[in-house]
């Protein structure tokens, strides 16, 4: 077997593969061209973030088994090109998260003690103890914003420095934070409570300048920020005022939101204030180690003919099974991702009950696929129909599968129920012999939805005018509604909007939503 290294890997992989007979080149300074006349020879390829696999180049591919990604995006790959020659394609997420960890506890030390800032001076023959005294972490409250696995990481860390630690984490269970001994509330209490503020979130639209002037303006006089999650996961202009204004007593940060820096960055301002790294948080010696080894060991695996740990691309049922549910795997997907949008409780069990037609095959990969839609949105982990279930378990989501009796209405119907120590919400869809999808119950109402483009979905008192100033505010702000359907529990009760729109909210839009008589709740989802 031959591999083509083409991106700059540890040589901890490139020793693997030799030890098990295979013949390595290394070569990370390939032309374009150049790797269209070389990629024909090999049967592996490992890559990291530089060599574009798209279509044409794997045209010229005819050996390649694998591709294997050493690290986790996977961007500059084409897995459904890759997928259609029957190469395999892997990656090796998570491999960073001690690193990342580590990097989380030297910026908080090194902001706590002016570390950088003392090192500078006294290197500029400056001697001052009094200017650069710092202060502890012992007994310090440490607000965690996103319990996963760095985050889970940190707290540990940081519990062996007697801080006490809370978190908020609107997707894991009560139960990891018993697990790690915290306490989770939700986001304004943390911003209120703690001394010390570190993110560890994915970005998605709903962490997108998680902490911004509000957020700012809610947290305890002389808190320390520190991020080494998503540079835009922190607003730097609000932030760089919040530390002028004296709010924010120092800021830790190694990722921002335009990289590399241009001198003009604002928080390059505040040296004596703030410590800033070069996207420094998985990038160790031992990281990069574990992201090649992690990558040779996979691809050993595929040319043993077995199945590599983290693929991203492999069938997952017979090809004639297949053809009758492939529809519910997209229907599944649909309704994971459009639970997502509406949920606002910690997730604990997600049920998945399958009734009608379809129980006569095996639904796993249809849960699975259930699964990477409600993950994918509020994740940054590139969830697939592979590693879905592992996420869900490392974050301490149960998942139940059941097959039901025939539904009375459809030939074939899927219901997601997930439980939460709040409530139990579901919802249910179903495919027509058509392969028409159709949403057909959100909790007890009963409804007719397409899964498919903008949908504003809204919680109301079921009472005149309601739906009529929802129309008018979208009208007035040049928003086209594609369709309409409601729904209630009886006469004056609670009701349910589903409008499907031509674009997008803006913030104005959705608080002038919020401000309407009877108007409850709103959300926006994306399918």
């Amino acid at each position: 077997m031959k591999v083509l290294v083409s991106d700059a890997v540890s040589q901890a992989g490139i020793d693997i593969l030799e030890e098990n007979g295979i013949e390595v080149t290394y070569n990370t300074n390939l032309s374009y061209e150049e790797l269209l006349e070389e990629i024909g020879k090999y049967d592996g390829i490992i890559l990291r973030s530089m060599t574009p696999l798209n279509e044409e180049v794997l045209s010229h591919a005819k050996n390649l088994k694998v591709i294997a990604r050493a690290g986790s995006g996977y961007d500059n790959i084409d897995v459904e090109a890759a997928s259609k020659m029957g190469i395999i394609v892997l990656n090796t997420p998570g491999q960073n998260s001690v690193s990342a960890a580590e990097q989380t506890m030297a910026l908080m030390l090194g902001v706590s003690r002016n570390v950088a800032q003392a090192n500078q001076a006294l290197h500029e023959g400056v001697w001052d103890r009094k200017k650069y005294m710092g202060v502890e972490l012992n007994g310090k409250t440490l607000g965690v914003i996103g319990l996963g696995r760095i985050g889970g990481l940190v707290t540990k860390r940081a519990q062996a420095f007697n801080m006490d630690v809370i978190a908020s984490d609107p997707y894991i269970p009560n139960s990891r934070g018993e697990e790690f001994g915290v306490d989770l509330v939700d986001l304004d209490e943390l911003l209120e409570r703690s001394d010390y503020i570190t993110l560890h979130t994915p970005l998605t639209d709903e962490t997108h300048h998680i902490l911004s002037t509000e957020e700012f303006t809610k947290m305890k006089e002389g808190v320390i920020v520190i991020n080494v999650a998503r540079g835009k996961n922190v607003d730097h202009k609000a932030l760089y005022q919040a530390i002028k204004d004296g709010k924010v007593a120092g800021a830790g940060i190694d990722v921002h939101e335009e990289e590399p820096l241009s001198k003009e960055y604002p928080l390059l301002k505040l040296d004596e204030k703030v410590i800033v790294a070069p996207h420094l948080g998985g990038t160790t010696v031992e990281a990069m180690d574990n992201v090649s080894i992690d990558a040779a060991r996979q691809m050993l695996m595929v040319f043993e003919r077995g199945f590599p740990k983290t693929p991203l691309n492999i069938p997952t049922l017979e090809p004639e099974d297949m053809e009758h549910i492939r529809p519910y795997f997209t229907l599944a997907e649909k309704l994971g991702t459009f639970y997502a949008g509406l949920a606002d409780n910690r997730l604990e069990e997600i049920e998945v009950i399958y009734k009608g037609e379809i129980t006569d095959y095996d639904l796993k990969p249809v849960t699975t696929s259930l699964l990477k839609g409600l993950l994918n949105p509020i994740l940054d982990d590139n969830v697939n129909l592979v590693n879905a279930r592992l996420i869900a378990d490392e974050r301490g989501i149960n998942i139940v599968e059941s097959k039901g009796d025939n539904s009375e209405t459809y030939s074939s119907l899927i219901t997601l129920k997930v439980k939460s120590k709040a409530n139990v919400n579901q919802l249910s869809g179903t495919v027509f012999h058509d392969n028409k999808m159709r949403i057909v119950e959100i909790g007890d109402y009963e409804i007719d939805i397409k899964p498919e483009g903008i949908l504003l979905v809204t919680n109301h008192t079921d009472q005149p005018g309601v739906v009529g100033k929802v129309g008018s505010l979208l009208g007035d702000n040049g928003i086209n509604i594609a369709s309409m359907q409601l729904g209630r529990d009886k006469f004056g009760g609670e009701a349910i909007m589903v409008l499907t729109i031509d674009q997008e909210l803006n913030k104005q839009v959705k608080e002038e939503l919020l401000e309407i008589d009877g108007m409850v709740d709103i959300n926006l989802v994306k399918l």
